[in-house]
């Protein structure tokens, strides 16, 4: 059941992996763009705020709503947030994907822990995709 994959365009995306198609798809349907390099980095960990930017483009391909927004002001380090970061993390913040960590930050370049992705993502399939 999975969708046709869109050609690899990414150097350092090896053919034959088992991420080769996936990424393919999501580059094709705008949900990924890689690094200014070119690069898409495979090997790399995910920051809370590319995981922020890849659900709010694919929130955006399923045709969801992705009208919530909120003032990223009341986390100290929202300056910390990439340009290209601020509008996700604006809508996963509105839409209570992101609620900040433990100290009350938004964290925007660090980690997102297994943990913290598995919370993120069943925040979007409820509060978004429908499902409980």
């Amino acid at each position: 059941g999975s969708p046709a994959a869109g050609a690899n365009t990414f150097p350092d995306v090896a053919p034959g992996q088992y991420y080769t198609d996936a990424v393919g798809w999501a580059a094709a349907n705008g949900i990924v763009s890689g690094y200014s390099t070119g690069d898409f980095r495979p090997g790399d960990g995910i920051t809370r705020e590319q995981l922020a930017a890849i659900l709010y483009r694919y929130a955006q391909y399923k045709g969801y709503n992705i009208s919530a927004s909120a003032d990223l002001g009341r986390f100290p380090d929202a300056g910390n947030v990439s340009k290209y970061a601020v509008g996700p993390m604006q809508w996963a913040a509105g839409q209570g994907l992101v609620s900040g960590t433990s100290r009350g930050t938004l964290d925007p370049a660090g980690g997102a822990s297994r943990a913290q992705a598995a919370a993120i993502l069943m925040r979007f399939c409820q509060s978004l995709a429908g499902m409980q």
